[in-house]
């Protein structure tokens, strides 16, 4: 996002300009504090006594600092966090407004110009609008190119012009393009170029305009990848204080903040036992399971499996809809390779080796399951691969599957069943593998597991971003979180035969 042309910092100006900035992002980025009195966040959403006397100012305050907080959570734990413009519904009011209104801008703008002699004053607006929306786009430090900027749209010099019949519109349109294209992420380019093509007046500034505003979301979009460091420390400080102010409200209140997180670390507790005990009777040297980091990890994957009728932990709430989803699209691979597999396996040698088959069978299952997450499509994904698998065979000069093809579509059918054989040996593959990253810090290393190599991209995806939302739980509640394991160990081993 920086100058393209003479004004452009080398990396490190860049680096040193980030630096000196700090303050002032700081200033921007942090949330406020919450006032004297102001209860802690219900964020976490546990049932918490309301105060009896709060302000209008006070509440605003608390709901900012929700926001905020809310905001820098996103950009810390989505690495693809990106602001988008806001598009009205189709058909909606708030569309139709926005559509008269600029319409009747546009159309004056158009009328003005047409006159003889031509009335320049929406255009000198225009003008204005276009040149703050320039400093909007300039990085910080090129101060040289800002000045040039003033210098060529002064704005009482082009009024001037404007009143003494030597104003030249276009000249100004082109000076803008030439700075857009300096500014501009290589992205951009081809909206550059298409710009440079207009002729008529009026459509060339609507495409001007159109451009900055992609321009101003571009820096918007840069300046959160350049904060996001900065806002991992910020958020992890910030959440930790409002979840302990909201601890000290439910003690108030007699009520317990950690309780669903206890029952949560306690069945990942119990369960390394149970394996723990189970392993120790078959071998003469003990081996411990349960240790703090196991527990939690175990009890990190507890949330890839979660039953929706429990309650959630309370330190996971804010992330709750990232886990689900995260849930849903683990189920969706385990899916997607146990179909492969039983597909694979019941048409055999036809299709052994083909992976453009492989390919756009997994493409296309999972834009059904995709487009269908509350509905049983299973028959339609049998149908989907029958018809592809036959597309194959004929393709290659093999007979069309035939009888087999009731015995194919009903396997894949039966897959859709969490208990079926495969569909659990699959599922167990994957959670191993997501387990096994979990423990090493070399994840780059780790081998994919069997059967998913068609679906190596989005297991990827999958697990980044399953790491990051853990490290950052972690980093927030670890204090909490080793508090409550210690003492699940500790009562264990003061509950163990001496």
């Amino acid at each position: 996002m920086a100058d393209k042309g003479e004004d452009s910092p080398d990396q490190g100006q860049a680096g040193s300009n980030v630096d000196a900035d700090q303050a002032e992002k700081k200033r921007r980025t942090q949330t406020p504090s919450p006032t004297p009195g102001q209860s802690a966040s219900n964020v976490f959403m546990v049932p918490a006594s309301p105060p009896k006397f709060i302000s209008f100012e006070q509440l605003m305050s608390a709901a900012n600092g929700v926001k905020n907080m809310t905001l820098a959570h996103e950009i810390v734990v989505d690495s693809d966090f990106e602001l988008e413009k806001k598009v009205p519904e189709e058909n909606s009011l708030e569309k139709m407004v926005t559509d008269i209104a600029h319409k009747a801008f546009w159309d004056l703008l158009e009328a003005k110009l047409s006159e003889d002699p031509p009335d320049y004053r929406n255009a000198l607006v225009l003008i204005q609008e276009v040149k703050e929306t320039l400093f909007m786009v300039i990085p910080p430090q090129s101060e040289r190119l800002k000045n040039q900027i003033n210098d060529i749209l002064d704005m009482d010099l082009i009024q001037q012009k404007m009143e003494n019949d030597a104003f030249d519109i276009r000249y100004y349109a082109d000076y803008v393009i030439g700075i857009m294209a300096r500014l501009c992420a290589p992205v951009r380019d081809e909206n550059i170029n298409k710009l440079k093509t207009i002729k008529e007046i009026v459509p060339l500034f609507k495409g001007i305009f159109e451009v900055l505003d992609l321009m101003k979301r571009d820096m918007a979009n840069y300046t959160i990848a350049q904060i996001r460091p900065y806002l991992q420390q910020q958020s992890v400080e910030y959440e930790r204080k409002k979840f302990t102010e909201f601890l000290a409200i439910q003690k108030e209140n007699n009520l317990d903040g950690l309780q669903f997180a206890k029952v949560w670390l306690k069945n990942s507790h119990d369960k390394l036992k149970r394996l723990e005990d189970e392993v120790n009777t078959e071998t003469a040297t003990p081996v411990l399971m349960a240790t703090p980091q196991a527990i939690m990890n175990e009890a990190y994957m507890e949330l890839l499996q979660w039953n929706n009728n429990n309650p959630f932990p309370e330190m996971c709430l804010m992330d709750q809809g990232r886990f689900h989803d995260l849930q849903t699209s683990v189920n969706q691979l385990t899916l997607v390779a146990s179909i492969l597999l039983v597909t694979y396996n019941t048409v055999g040698a036809p299709i052994a080796g083909l992976q453009d088959l492989k390919q756009t069978l997994t493409s296309h299952i999972l834009t059904l399951l995709e487009a269908n997450k509350d509905k049983d499509v299973r028959e339609n994904v049998a149908e989907q691969v029958k018809a592809e698998v036959n597309k194959c065979l004929m393709t290659h000069g093999f007979p069309q599957l035939g009888q087999k093809s009731e015995i194919l579509m009903g396997q894949i059918k039966d897959v859709f069943n969490t208990d079926n054989a495969i569909h659990s040996l699959m599922k167990k593959r994957l959670m191993d593998f997501i387990r096994e990253a979990i423990k090493t810090k070399h994840v780059s290393s780790l081998k994919v597991p069997t059967g998913f190599s068609a679906v190596e991209s989005k297991l990827s995806q999958v697990l980044g971003k399953f790491l990051r939302l853990i490290s950052h739980n972690r980093s927030v509640f670890g204090v909490y979180y080793a508090e409550i394991i210690g003492a699940l160990i500790e009562r264990h081993q003061d509950l163990s035969p001496r």
